[in-house]
């Protein structure tokens, strides 16, 4: 009931901080958002709180049978006690908070106050924060608020944080073209040379036949026969005389005078 009373009540504020926008009044909107941005993470804790008492229930023979908090349950027993002052308008959990003090003892009670060793869950923790809301989330709900609307306006802190980053990207993107362009030319290298063959003249050696034992070819050789006989020749005679021979040169003389 409780959170469907504030969501209700944030809508109404929504709309009224919109017509702020249009008049103008942005400061008047910025102090009105503040408080929807408290109310807004007051039920989101108050979502959380409930699936702790949900989650107790569900464990809830753990409470009976052991006397110290069990491991299970450690940090939803911390997060109700410390959360229960700091939620002064839900009475129940006030009420859950001193059966759980009673059930551990005073002792306990103060350190899950105090939150020792940091055991209460730490979104709880920033969800019920006193502090005032960051400027950049304050301008966020306006600008979201403005769009809902339809509302023409724009946050000058968010736009001017915009231009940053696009000026930044911008500055990157050309360091890193600017780099590559520079260090991306490969370096030229010779041409490769082909290698030089050697000369066929040079590199054919001439071979001695190598003489074979094969019987194959012995057939062939004996099929082929012996060499026919060679005939002398006419110059083998002549050059088998002996030029000095006078009697030989008186023949042939007389052979050429008969002809």
């Amino acid at each position: 009931m409780l959170q469907a009373k504030k969501t209700s009540l944030n809508q109404q504020n929504r709309r009224e901080i919109g017509t702020l926008l249009e008049k103008g009044k942005e400061e008047s909107a910025r102090v009105r958002v503040e408080h929807i941005i408290r109310d807004d993470l007051l039920i989101e804790a108050m979502e959380n709180l409930e699936l702790y008492c949900d989650l107790l229930l569900a464990r809830f023979g753990l409470l009976e049978s052991y006397k110290t908090c069990e491991p299970s349950i450690f940090e939803a027993v911390n997060t109700i006690i410390w959360a229960a002052p700091r939620v002064g308008e839900v009475k129940e959990l006030g009420l859950v908070r001193d059966q759980l003090a009673s059930k551990y003892g005073k002792e306990f009670m103060m350190q899950a106050l105090e939150n020792e060793d940091e055991r209460v869950n730490p979104r709880i923790v920033m969800k019920l924060q006193v502090n005032a809301p960051d400027s950049y989330l304050v301008e966020r709900y306006l600008e979201e608020i403005a769009r809902t609307y339809d509302i023409k306006w724009r946050s000058n802190l968010i736009e001017h944080e915009e231009e940053q980053q696009d000026e930044e990207d911008d500055d990157s993107s050309d360091g890193a073209g600017g780099g590559g362009g520079g260090g991306g030319q490969a370096e030229l290298l010779p041409p490769l040379q082909n290698p030089t063959m050697p000369d066929e003249d040079e590199s054919r050696f001439d071979l001695p036949d190598i003489p074979t034992s094969s019987p194959l070819k012995k057939k062939t050789n004996a099929a082929a026969g012996p060499p026919p006989p060679v005939a002398p020749s006419s110059n083998s005679n002549a050059a088998a005389e002996d030029p000095n021979d006078f009697d030989a040169l008186a023949r042939r003389l007389d052979a050429l005078k008969r002809k």
